[in-house]
Formats: C-alpha cells, sequence, structure tokens
C-alpha cells in the first residue's frame, strides 16, 4: 500500500509541475509578445606591443683600422712603396635625421724608393675627405625591426678628398705619381652602406664614380672604399617631430625645385674659320680650325625650378679645359715644340616636364628640351728651337659662339620616403643650329649618369 501510495503522489506532483506551463503557452497564442532581446559587446583589453624606437646618434667618432698597404710595387719592379696608418673619422648628422656630413683624416708612414737604386725613405703622409651622405632607407630598417643606431643604414654621397705629402701618392679613392708635388684632389659619388659589427665595430664600404681632378688630367673610373674599426664614441640625437600626413594627399610636399650633377659625355658642333692658322709641319691639328665635333667630357651641373607641378625650368653648365703639348723634329734638326690651350663652355637653357604622374613613384620619366649657347676658344703657342736655343715664336688665339637645340628623354629612380634623391639617367639629341636644320646628318648627342636631389617641401 505504501508503494502504490507514493506512485500516485509522483504522478500528482509532475501534473502539478506541467499545467502551469501549458497554461502559459496557451496565453502566449492570444496576448501579444511582450519579449525584450538585447545585444552587448564586450571588449577584451589585449597586451600592446610596444612600437620599437631606438635612440639616435647626433654625432659619432670612428677609428679605421684598415688603414695599411703591405709592402708593393710601385709603377715598376725597381719602385717600392708601403703604408701603415689609421683613419680617424667624425660623422655629424644634421638636422634632418636621415643628412649626414662626415670628416676624415688619415695619417700614415710610408716607406717608399722613388727611383731605382735609390735607397728606401720614410715620410709622413695624410689623407683627408670631406663627404655628405644621405641615408635612405633608416624609416624601412626601422619598421623591420632592424639596428639604425650608429648611421647604420645604406646611403648615397658626395666627397671631395685629398693627399697631402711630397710622398703621399694617394687621395682617398686614387692612386697616383706625385712627381713631387704636396697635393692630389679627387672627387666622387658613391653609394654605400654602414653597419654595426658587435658591439663597438663598424664596416662602412661604398663604390661609384671618381675622378682625380689634380694633378693629373680629369677622368671618370669606377671606385670604391672599405673601412673596418671600431666606434669611439657618440652623441645624443635632438629630438624631432614629423607631421603626420599622408604623402599621397598631402599636395603641398611637392617639391619646388632641384639640383643635379651629371657624369657623361655631350658633342657640339663648333665653327672657325676655313683659313688654316698653323705653320711648319704641325698641320694635323683641328683644334680652332673648320668646323668639326668639339665633345665635353666634364661633370654637367644644373638646377631647376618648378613653374607648374610637372614643368620646370632647368638652367645647367659645362665647362671643359684641356692643355696639350706637342712636339716635331725636321730633317733639318729644327724642333717644333707647341701648347695648344682649349677652353669650351655650355650653357644649356631646357624645360622639363614630367612624364610620370605622381611625384612619389620610384621610376620618373621626364622629357628635356631647350637651346644650348656654346662658347669655344683656342689659343695657340709654337717656338722652334736650333741646337737648343729658340729661333722664333708664333702664337694665335681663336673663339667662336655656336646655338644648339636640344631634345631627349631623362629617367630617374627615387630613394627614401618622399624621393628627394634620384638616381638619374639621360640621353638628348643635339642639333648645331647654324647647319641646315633638315639636315640630320650632323645631328650630335649626349648621354650621362648622376644623382638629383629635389628640395623645397613645405
Amino acid at each position: 500500500m505504501l508503494y502504490h501510495y507514493s506512485l500516485r503522489s509522483c504522478r500528482s506532483l509532475l501534473w502539478a509541475v506541467l499545467l502551469p506551463g501549458t497554461c502559459s503557452r496557451a496565453m502566449a497564442q492570444t496576448t501579444p509578445d511582450s519579449t525584450h532581446l538585447s545585444y552587448g559587446e564586450e571588449v577584451t583589453t589585449l597586451p600592446t606591443v610596444p612600437l620599437r624606437v631606438q635612440a639616435e646618434d647626433r654625432g659619432l667618432w670612428k677609428l679605421g683600422l684598415n688603414n695599411f698597404l703591405p709592402g708593393t710595387h710601385w709603377l715598376g719592379a725597381d719602385k717600392y712603396y708601403t703604408r701603415y696608418g689609421v683613419h680617424i673619422a667624425y660623422e655629424r648628422r644634421l638636422d634632418s635625421p636621415a643628412w649626414s656630413v662626415l670628416g676624415e683624416v688619415s695619417p700614415a708612414l710610408v716607406r717608399y724608393r722613388a727611383e731605382p737604386g735609390a735607397s728606401l725613405q720614410r715620410s709622413l703622409s695624410v689623407r683627408t675627405q670631406v663627404a655628405g651622405r644621405y641615408y635612405y632607407n633608416q624609416e624601412r630598417r626601422l619598421r623591420l625591426g632592424r639596428n639604425t643606431t650608429h648611421f647604420s643604414a645604406n646611403y648615397v654621397s658626395v666627397a671631395l678628398g685629398a693627399g697631402l705629402g711630397k710622398q703621399s701618392r694617394e687621395t682617398p679613392l686614387h692612386s697616383y705619381d706625385s712627381h713631387g708635388r704636396w697635393l692630389g684632389v679627387d672627387a666622387a659619388v658613391l653609394y654605400g652602406l654602414q653597419r654595426r659589427w658587435g658591439r663597438y665595430g663598424f664596416v662602412d664600404a661604398n663604390i661609384g664614380v671618381s675622378s682625380l681632378l689634380a694633378p693629373a688630367r680629369p677622368s671618370v673610373v669606377l671606385n670604391g672604399s672599405l673601412r673596418v674599426g671600431l666606434t669611439l664614441g657618440s652623441l645624443p640625437a635632438l629630438t624631432y617631430s614629423p607631421r603626420p600626413i599622408a604623402l599621397d594627399t598631402d599636395v603641398s610636399l611637392k617639391p619646388k625645385a632641384y639640383a643635379g650633377v651629371n657624369l657623361g659625355g655631350y658633342l657640339y658642333q663648333v665653327h672657325y674659320s676655313a683659313r688654316n692658322p698653323y705653320r711648319g709641319l704641325i698641320t694635323l691639328r683641328t683644334q680652332g680650325y673648320g668646323t668639326y665635333e668639339q665633345p665635353l667630357l666634364t661633370p654637367y651641373v644644373y638646377a631647376g625650378y618648378y613653374l607648374r607641378p610637372r614643368l620646370a625650368l632647368q638652367l645647367g653648365l659645362q665647362r671643359q679645359r684641356a692643355n696639350r703639348h706637342s712636339s716635331t723634329t725636321d730633317f733639318q734638326g729644327y724642333l717644333y715644340a707647341s701648347q695648344t690651350q682649349e677652353h669650351d663652355l655650355a650653357v644649356p637653357v631646357l624645360l622639363r616636364y614630367g612624364l610620370t604622374r605622381s611625384f612619389l613613384q620610384h621610376v620618373q620619366f621626364d622629357a628635356v628640351g631647350g637651346l644650348v649657347p656654346e662658347w669655344s676658344s683656342v689659343r695657340y703657342q709654337e717656338q722652334t728651337r736650333v741646337s737648343g736655343q729658340p729661333t722664333d715664336m708664333y702664337s694665335f688665339h681663336r673663339s667662336t659662339f655656336g646655338m644648339h637645340a636640344s631634345l631627349g628623354l631623362n629617367l630617374g629612380y627615387g630613394f627614401g620616403r618622399r624621393r628627394r634623391i634620384q638616381a638619374t639617367a639621360e640621353w638628348v639629341a643635339i642639333k648645331d643650329l647654324r647647319q641646315d636644320l633638315q639636315n640630320f646628318q650632323f645631328l650630335q648627342w649626349g648621354t650621362s649618369f648622376g644623382l638629383r636631389y629635389r628640395f623645397g617641401y613645405q
């Protein structure tokens, strides 16, 4: 009886639980739905990764330890030259963190044998240079988490160097036979990289085009240098605040002006009188006689100002001097010694139009065209000697002026965030306006490579 009572009690309890739910569903079908749904968003605070900011150096002292040249023969088996020294350099950052100026002095003790059979001698020589550098990829290295302290980045540089000492025989990038001169000078445009090596070491290597300006006649060659040593100390950099403006939308960041230097060759037609001014046995010269092509192989410097966002007015300068000596002897023993001095000056006045719409593109194409006035002069002196004694002197001076038209294409590749520095290549066709404009037989050309710096950003 107890078991039967418990079963009935359970059934009554079950009906008591289900009955209110059934009534509720029935009422829900006849009354409006008053249910309110609410949504929420749960924000979880995650740990943030701090931006890597590295301390910059305002100035850096460096000691290069590889300024040595073991015993070597110099210009022949009987001459000898060896050098042992160091490089002492100081690099200073300018207002912009990407620009710096470098000064270096490289003293060395040299041992040399200047003449065959002479005894070895000792002397002190000094090489020195001043260079401006632009580190174009510092921000990219920082974003990649790489080291940028102690000027660790890639750079482009313009350098002017000198070799001091009667027996130095070297500039920072060139070797030469001094012939007793106390000074040698060179200039270079270089691309290089500088990196830290351990905690205190550094490596600074570069390559580019350079020219020995003195004592030899300028000529452009491929050259470079390497510095390996220790950092001696640095100064903390001043703080600066770059503007947070998107470059592709800020019109004010377009350049206002530019300047550049190119190395190459340009051909111009010069027109002298057809009368031969030379006399004696020297009659094969063409300088200052008739019409001929005159190549200008010196550095081409220029500057321009943007009249419109893509249109600029450009003024350039090409100047060349040459000094030639020659001598010949006739069958009677007469010696004819001559000296010819040439001076050429071209001033290209051009318009430059940007074929690439955006100045932020790495690759830029420009069309260039305009007029090139060219001045040329020749000064000649000739002396006749008999038995070593001068017997006659003859000289003349001639000059001429010509106008040329120039039209061509310029290619540039920009470096850095604002593309301030550009590596450039240029090709132009040159037409002498004194010739028939429809006659392209006398069409000359010019080609060069160099660097251009754009400035005036606001």
